[in-house]
């Protein structure tokens, strides 16, 4: 197999679509097959704007990662690849429908001359996440508040105290709630995703047209492909 010289890779960190579906029942208990269905789509417009990105891609479902926390096993991945030979490890998970290639080209572009690029998520987590090696320490990393509402807040605070120079990109909303894809499909009304939404949310719970009137009022309110890892 030729060997990539190109010294940044893109993981793709995610669960798979079953996995997902177990843990988040977006359209309802009752319907995980549909929650499935949903995510397959997540997964394949994340991995089409993956490709389009123009480096070494790596998607990690829940089969291939190592460790017994998130933490752990996101931690383990950064390891890895470094590991391999890759200078700037980019990632990005799978609940993040608004994310376009330019984001990824964006971050990219900023780590040629920046140390640490992220994207912060509305909710107060992140949607990317992007370290030079010389950056990334094993013991903060593992540490940062993984999950949580004060992630992007305890990077960006991280990166000014240890003067590393560093690129914030635009915010953008995670898809984890049955409310947060109400606003997407709303908000989105053309895309594929939404027509999805649409056709399937008013065949759960009874109480989805509450949630749905709401959500509506609120938003008008505020209106696996793996390449080579580089050559020495």
């Amino acid at each position: 197999m030729r060997l990539h010289s190109n010294k940044t890779v893109l993981l793709v960190f995610s669960l798979s679509a079953r996995l997902e579906a177990e843990r988040k029942p977006l359209f309802g208990g009752q319907k995980r097959n549909v929650s499935k269905q949903f995510f397959n789509l997540l997964i394949s417009n994340t991995l089409k704007v993956a490709h389009k990105s123009g480096v070494d891609v790596v998607w990690l479902d829940e089969t291939q990662q190592q460790g017994d926390t998130f933490a752990e096993r996101y931690t383990n991945a950064y390891k890895s690849l470094y590991a391999q030979g890759y200078t700037n490890v980019v990632s990005i998970g799978n609940d993040t429908p608004n994310l376009t290639a330019k984001h990824i080209q964006q971050s990219i572009e900023a780590l040629a001359t920046k140390q640490v690029v992220f994207g912060p998520s509305k909710d107060g987590g992140i949607y990317l996440l992007g370290l030079n090696k010389a950056a990334f320490n094993e013991h903060t990393f593992k540490n940062l508040p993984w999950l949580t509402s004060g992630l992007a807040t305890e990077i960006n605070a991280l990166a000014v105290a240890n003067t590393e120079s560093y690129t914030v990109l635009e915010t953008l909303v995670d898809i984890d709630t049955t409310k947060s894809v109400l606003h997407f499909a709303y908000a989105n009304p053309t895309t594929v995703l939404s027509s999805f939404i649409l056709k399937h949310i008013y065949k759960t719970e009874h109480t989805a047209i509450k949630i749905t009137t709401s959500v509506v009022s609120s938003f008008y309110a505020s209106s696996f492909l793996r390449r080579g890892p580089p050559s020495a």
